[in-house]
């Protein structure tokens, strides 16, 4: 009887904090999607220093990109289509980590854009921040993270039958 309580008071810990990250991540890509709606110059800009990529993929990240941002987000706070959402979500905070590490690597001193023009004398500018900086690779790194905590499944692995 023991061990079921801990489960039970283990899954509910695990299930609360999954249901905090939902909204953290999904919440700040809403934020961003809408930031990025409203004036998209920083990310056209950010996106014109990668030079690799061939110009239809920059058109399509421009223009699609923050609509994504708001979609992902949204059915990721709602809990919708779970199995598709939390994958994308990963795929997208990956893709913004391996773009700060290029840009930090390469010695890019750009606002990637990541949140529309954000002024950095603002609460919000200077946590979330928009320049290609060590501060970045972390955060987005933490956000990586905490996408991977959305895949565990808690009792997928463990013996519930003592």
């Amino acid at each position: 009887m023991n061990s079921y309580l801990f489960y039970m008071r283990k899954e509910k810990i695990i299930s609360s904090v999954q249901f905090i990250f939902r909204i953290i991540l999904g919440g700040l890509l809403i934020f961003a999607g809408i930031l990025k709606i409203q004036d998209n110059t920083a990310l056209f800009e950010s996106v014109a220093y990668i030079t690799w990529l061939p110009i239809g993929i920059k058109s399509l990240i421009i223009d699609f990109l923050p609509w994504v941002e708001i979609a992902v987000g949204g059915l990721l706070v709602l809990h919708v289509l779970d199995k598709v959402m939390i994958p994308l979500t990963g795929l997208i905070y990956l893709s913004f980590l391996i773009f700060a590490i290029w840009g930090l690597g390469s010695g890019l001193e750009v606002d990637c854009g990541c949140f529309g023009d954000l002024d950095d004398t603002s609460l919000i500018g200077a946590l979330l921040g928009s320049e290609i900086s060590m501060q970045m690779v972390i955060r987005n790194s933490i956000f990586v993270l905490m996408t991977g905590f959305l895949f565990w499944k808690p009792g997928s692995s463990e013996n519930t039958t003592d």
